[in-house]
């Protein structure tokens, strides 16, 4: 760490924790990806591009708290989906 960086948000405001926000955007995308196919790709990336803000902006200072953070979002998506299809809710 450098301390002559100085920042608005602090450094880091989360020490290495999976990102919520890559959480929440890979689920929204799965989900979103579903219910409208041909947009599939552009919510993915849109998901990573958030994913990838929280690094950049300095919020989450390890690459894996956005990885695995998007990994994890993806999962709960699929998961979401598959229940919608076999509880009737699709």
């Amino acid at each position: 760490m450098n301390p002559a960086i100085k920042t608005l948000t602090g450094v880091p405001n989360f020490p290495s924790y999976i990102s919520g926000h890559s959480t929440f955007s890979g689920a929204a995308a799965i989900i979103l990806g579903h219910i409208i196919p041909e947009k599939a790709g552009a919510y993915m990336a849109m998901a990573e591009e958030a994913a990838r803000s929280r690094l950049v902006g300095g919020l989450h200072y390890n690459q894996s708290d956005c990885v695995v953070g998007l990994t994890v979002g993806k999962n709960v998506g699929n998961y979401a989906v598959q229940r919608a299809t076999t509880d009737g809710a699709e």
